[in-house]
């Protein structure tokens, strides 16, 4: 009888902009990465377990030009502190890319973006829209709310330059077919049905470029038009291949990338509610442009807040992961963002539940937590 193949499991965080030290929303989705990481290990599967950082954002930018710091100087002091989260949250991290620093990155951005080149889906026009800074996001009136984009409740500010744009309308049909079909599965069911609900009222093409003058110089840039910088999630959801070596010496492949990506076995991405839109539509939209395999799984998380507002650096709603750790201990912090937050709605954070639930489940309660992913 020949044994049943074992199932290779890649399963990846989303990589955060460093305007400012990481907080607990996005160690919730580091915990949960993990957990799922170590489950599949200790079923004797194959597991790459990727996190990483979003240097290249132009709210790094504004957030150096604030403390009057070179970009990189800011970055780079920001990417190290979520670097090290690796220690207090005690993660089972494969790999970690900077998106700045590793010279991995570059090279498959560059190639990803002249993929979609060849198969006709970029083509460089004039644009004037609203564009949300938090959301690295141009925005039509149709899409705020009261004025004001619904994610950060600022004003978007109105833009006009010439940029490039990819073909999002034309992957339409393609994606709706992945999603109703499951083969690009979507958890839970709420988030499938967002992105179904999306695509019936039809995307529109979106810009995946901006002018050096806007980018400040910062960022990747366009191949074959160093006067325009590669856009913020265009480059940064290429980090899943990037960081397997696609792009590199062997140009589209590479012995990682054709072991976790191309080969069988599950692609696993947890994300935010927020930037669901990003990569259950348009990251699988650029892929099948480039003609490359698509995630397998899309598992969506809700938010943390803190007394009701939602965590965030940019609002300066946070609480440092790294300090609440060594406060309370690794253990207390892992077990409340497993045991505490639901897999849909979301969740109110605040120290004393923590230390209750530590003290209820951990300090001789009996504990039981278990994923539905």
């Amino acid at each position: 009888m020949t044994a049943a193949r074992t199932s290779r499991f890649y399963v990846t965080t989303t990589i955060p902009y460093v305007n400012a030290r990481p907080h607990l929303g996005f160690a919730l989705e580091l915990v949960q990465a993990d957990v799922l990481a170590r489950h599949h290990r200790r079923r004797g599967e194959p597991v790459r377990f990727l996190s990483g950082t979003d240097d290249n954002s132009l709210k790094n930018v504004l957030a150096a030009e604030a403390e009057g710091i070179p970009v990189q100087d800011l970055v780079d002091r920001n990417a190290a502190a979520f670097a090290a989260l690796d220690a207090p949250l005690a993660l089972s991290l494969d790999d970690f890319i900077r998106t700045s620093r590793d010279p991995r990155h570059r090279a498959g951005v560059e190639r990803l973006w002249r993929r979609c080149a060849e198969a006709g889906d970029l083509y460089r026009e004039h644009y004037e829209g609203l564009y949300c800074v938090g959301c690295e996001q141009f925005y039509t009136p149709d899409d705020l709310v009261g004025g004001r984009c619904a994610e950060h409740g600022t004003e978007p500010r109105a833009v006009a330059e010439e940029n490039w744009f990819f073909r999002l309308s034309r992957h339409t049909g393609a994606l709706r077919a992945l999603i109703e079909d499951g083969r690009l599965r979507i958890e839970p069911a709420a988030r499938r049905n967002e992105v179904l609900a999306l695509l019936a009222r039809g995307l529109r093409d979106f810009s995946v470029s901006r002018s050096q003058t806007r980018a400040r110089g910062w960022g990747i840039p366009v191949p074959g038009d160093p006067e325009q910088v590669i856009y913020v999630w265009w480059d940064a959801l290429g980090n899943y291949v990037t960081s397997l070596g696609y792009g590199g010496p062997d140009g589209d492949g590479g012995a990682a990338y054709d072991r976790w990506w191309a080969g069988d076995g599950r692609r696993v991405h947890l994300v935010g509610k927020g930037v669901l839109r990003f990569h259950a539509v348009y990251w699988p939209a650029m892929l099948l442009s480039a003609g490359l395999p698509l995630p397998t799984d899309i598992l969506v998380h809700d938010y943390l807040t803190v007394e009701g507002r939602k965590i965030s650096k940019s609002s300066g709603t946070t609480v440092d992961p790294e300090e609440l750790a060594a406060e309370h201990g690794t253990d207390a912090v892992r077990w409340w963002l497993l045991r505490e937050v639901p897999r849909v709605g979301d969740a109110d954070f605040t120290r004393e539940r923590l230390v209750a639930r530590a003290d209820a489940d951990l300090a001789g309660g009996s504990a039981t937590w278990c994923t539905g992913w």
